[in-house]
């Protein structure tokens, strides 16, 4: 932008510069070549003034010698008895048609004449002849002409210069716009512009804050559908599986294929829908063990249902996190559905929230095999026990926006436990703060 514009004025500039230099220079030529004349019909007007009243020669010489044209050698003084006063590059014809026409010019080499008739004392006819050099004309023209030229290039960078800085505000404002237009296309759509500059760019700033709040708006609004689908379908689709695990036959059979096709589907519509990148950055906040404890009452239940011993730790002071409720909710459900998912009947179960030092940790652990390979069981999509994966994948992003951290390890139950920690909300945290990393089974 910065170099279109220096180029578009300093193109403007050299254009009214050469108009001007293809006006003023014919003008000045014809000013100096009228002032040129003017000066020649001046000293020769004098001359022959001083003529009229006496032709000594000595007395013309000292009077020529005293103006310019004399002083240059360029004036002289054919008298009545034909001898010439100064230095003469005029024929005899051309004195003779001077005296009879009374003015006359005539081209010489290096120049032109001027031959003016003059009265003598006695009635009789004197020639002032005065000589004008070819370059007489050029030598006034010149000087003023480049200066004129000087000045039309000087201009050329003081209006780039000019342009540059009252420009700064637009140009500054642009770039503005450019960098959150960038941000909000890589999926940043929490950015903002605030524009200093022309009304226009100002209300384009607007505008383009005006669609990110729209896009963030439509995406919170999917996130929460999408949410809203794992509540809804997931979850009971997890209680009717577990309760046709026991159907026997060939019925049996068919409904826990049934069951599970529609697990698939459901995982699969949640996959497509739920977006890859980090969580969008929300005011919403929500407390934790708030959802915990009521999500769990409906896992107590199936827990009941499979003989499962359901421990469930809750501090007594509301734990803060800014991840809204049905983010919280999913990581729950996400967690412990993996659990009733990947353990046998029957197996302990113990969810546990802790708050300290500004962080709030939830864990879930069981007493199940465990993690064949932590590393893996974090990547999208990956599953060692012949599921999508997508579980711990909506616990690491939602970890992973508000830069917590989850940690896969063997619990004191003997099985797997997951540990997510989210960052409390109003306090203050590095920003550098890593993002969801592994720990490898240890014992």
């Amino acid at each position: 932008m910065r170099r279109l514009l220096a180029r578009a004025v300093a193109l403007a500039t050299a254009l009214v510069a050469v108009v001007l230099l293809a006006v003023a220079v014919p003008w000045l030529w014809w000013d100096a070549r009228e002032r040129v004349r003017e000066q020649a019909h001046s000293q020769a007007g004098t001359v022959a003034a001083a003529v009229a009243v006496d032709t000594d020669p000595d007395t013309l010489y000292r009077l020529a010698a005293g103006l310019p044209a004399g002083e240059a050698g360029h004036l002289a003084v054919h008298l009545p008895d034909r001898a010439a006063v100064g230095t003469s590059r005029s024929t005899a014809a051309d004195v003779e048609r001077a005296r009879a026409d009374g003015t006359a010019r005539v081209r010489v080499r290096g120049g032109s004449l001027l031959l003016v008739a003059a009265s003598a004392p006695r009635g009789e006819t004197a020639v002032v002849e005065v000589f004008t050099p070819r370059g007489a004309v050029a030598g006034q023209v010149l000087p003023v002409a480049t200066a004129l030229l000087l000045t039309a290039l000087l201009a050329v960078p003081a209006a780039v210069a000019a342009a540059d800085r009252l420009s700064l505000a637009a140009r500054r404002a642009l770039h503005a716009l450019v960098v959150t237009a960038v941000a909000i296309g890589e999926g940043r759509l929490n950015a903002r512009v605030r524009v200093h500059g022309p009304r226009d760019l100002v209300v384009l700033g607007d505008s383009i804050n005006a669609i990110g709040e729209h896009v963030q708006g439509l995406l919170a609004k999917e996130r929460e559908m999408v949410a809203d689908v794992s509540h809804r379908l997931r979850t009971p689709l997890t209680a009717l599986r577990l309760d046709a695990e026991p159907l026997p036959g060939p019925e049996g059979e068919r409904i826990r294929e049934a069951v599970a096709a529609l697990e698939r589907d459901v995982d699969g519509i949640i996959r497509n829908a739920r977006p890859r990148t980090e969580v969008l950055a929300q005011e919403l906040e929500s407390d934790l063990v708030r959802v915990v404890a009521e999500r769990m009452g409906f896992w107590s239940m199936l827990g009941q249902d499979q003989k499962r011993t359901v421990e469930v730790d809750l501090p007594d002071v509301p734990a803060r996190v800014a991840l809204p409720p049905q983010e919280c909710a999913a990581v729950l459900d996400a967690l412990v559905g993996n659990v009733f998912r990947h353990t046998p009947a029957g197996s302990p179960l113990a969810v546990t929230v802790v708050g300290h030092a500004g962080w709030v940790t939830l864990t879930v652990e069981d007493a199940g095999p465990g993690f064949a390979d932590p590393v893996a069981a974090l990547r999208r999509g990956a599953s060692g026990g012949g599921s999508t994966g997508l579980g711990l994948d909506i616990v690491r992003n939602a970890v992973e926006a508000i830069r917590g951290t989850v940690h896969l390890e063997r619990g004191r139950l003997g099985g797997a436990r997951v540990r997510a920690r989210f960052a409390e909300a109003g306090v203050p945290h590095e920003a550098d703060q890593p993002r969801a990393w592994r720990l490898r089974r240890s014992g």
